[in-house]
């Protein structure tokens, strides 16, 4: 059986957002989409919040919005709902095991938002075993056909799940895949002639350009239908990485999965989260 594509549904306006993104991707892969929403039983909120009875009518009707718009739009695909009770991450990590990729919106989902990323949704990410989709508040239902998956990628720790992830998406969705990698340059020390640098630095850019080259050698030669361009630059941080989003259909980081199970993402991604312009696809590896 096919895994479907998973989103979570709280009723706002970015996780509606984030379904018909989703239904795209389920499109897209020719597999089903699952509705997930989750409410707290007893004595899982705080005082003064909705009682068990509002909470679970408020999930089951958002639910219901986001299926009939879904259905709406996309009358041949096939749609669940699944109405769980319980902590709104577990819900979702329980359903992102099930499917092939779990979606959430920038918002919402049950905790105070970041200027991206819900807490429950960085959370989430966090914890997932799996790839998970991050939409930023922005980021179109429909994006435009013609831009290229963006692949952050370090060429010191290259992992085989999130390079695969990439050139997989971009051949699924016929466009260019953008590889980007950020390097650093040794310094020289202060005492150091000035005029040697740029010559140290060009030989330096030549350098790591190889060694992006060498990363995706293989992936080349096994999707030889996917249009490379690599792009290996002096570092600029997350925000490069951030700012390349704004000119892509999906940008996909690697996330180093923790075997004490971390609660945060790292701070370069969790930058990449809060400054993007697309959709954010983690993809764990160890």
């Amino acid at each position: 059986m096919v895994r479907p594509v998973a989103v979570g549904i709280d009723g706002s306006a970015a996780s509606l957002a984030a379904a018909a993104w989703a239904a795209r991707e389920a499109v897209l892969r020719r597999t089903g989409l699952a509705l997930v929403s989750a409410w707290s039983g007893p004595g899982a909120t705080s005082p003064g919040a909705p009682g068990e009875a509002a909470r679970r009518r408020w999930a089951s009707r958002s639910l219901s919005l986001a299926y009939d718009r879904i259905r709406g739009r996309h009358p041949a695909l096939e749609v669940s709902r699944e109405e769980r009770e319980g902590p709104p991450v577990d819900v979702l990590l329980a359903a992102g095991e099930r499917a092939q990729l779990l979606v959430l919106g920038s918002r919402g989902l049950g905790g105070r938002a970041t200027p991206v990323l819900g807490s429950t949704g960085l959370r989430t990410a966090a914890r997932a075993r799996f790839p998970v989709a991050l939409l930023p508040p922005e980021t179109a239902a429909v994006p435009d056909p013609a831009r290229p998956v963006l692949l952050a990628l370090d060429v010191r720790d290259p992992a085989d799940d999130v390079i695969a992830f990439a050139f997989e998406e971009s051949a699924r969705r016929g466009v260019e895949l953008h590889a980007r990698y950020a390097w650093k340059p040794s310094l020289l020390p202060v005492s150091y002639p000035a005029s040697p640098q740029p010559r140290r630095l060009g030989l330096a850019a030549r350098r790591e350009t190889a060694r992006l080259s060498a990363a995706l050698r293989p992936w080349r030669d096994k999707w030889p239908r996917v249009r490379v361009v690599e792009d290996a630059r002096m570092d600029t941080g997350p925000a490069g990485v951030a700012a390349g989003s704004g000119n892509a259909c999906l940008t996909v980081l690697g996330h180093r999965t923790r075997a004490h199970g971390g609660l945060l993402v790292g701070p370069v991604t969790r930058t990449v989260l809060q400054l993007a312009e697309s959709a954010v696809a983690l993809v764990p590896h160890t």
